[in-house]
């Protein structure tokens, strides 16, 4: 008990630190980036979402594309410039644990 009435700054520092790396390890896994792309014939939000959606599901990139781009419904044009989101894929795995 001593040792950490005597030390408590020392503690302190350290909870703080695994604070921090736990916050940005969790913002870095959330993190998005957009991708801009010109719609060609035969382009499709359907196959564009098979080539771009990474992890994410098919319906829920086709809404972010829908949302991200003011687009009023999921009709798109060739020649039309459109960003796409794409979620940046992580392997984040923790010590001792076997995935």
């Amino acid at each position: 008990m001593t040792f950490i009435k005597e030390n408590s700054y020392v503690l302190l520092i350290i909870v703080l630190c695994m604070g921090f790396a736990i916050i940005g390890v969790s913002k870095y896994e959330k993190e998005q980036t957009d991708t801009k792309i010109t719609i060609t014939e035969g382009d499709t939000l359907w196959g564009l979402a098979n080539h771009h959606s990474a992890n994410m599901s098919t319906d829920k990139w086709i809404k972010e594309v829908i949302k991200l781009n003011d687009l009023p419904s999921a009709t798109i044009k060739k020649g039309e410039n459109l960003l796409l989101p794409t979620v940046r894929k992580t392997n984040t795995q923790l010590a001792g644990v076997n995935r």
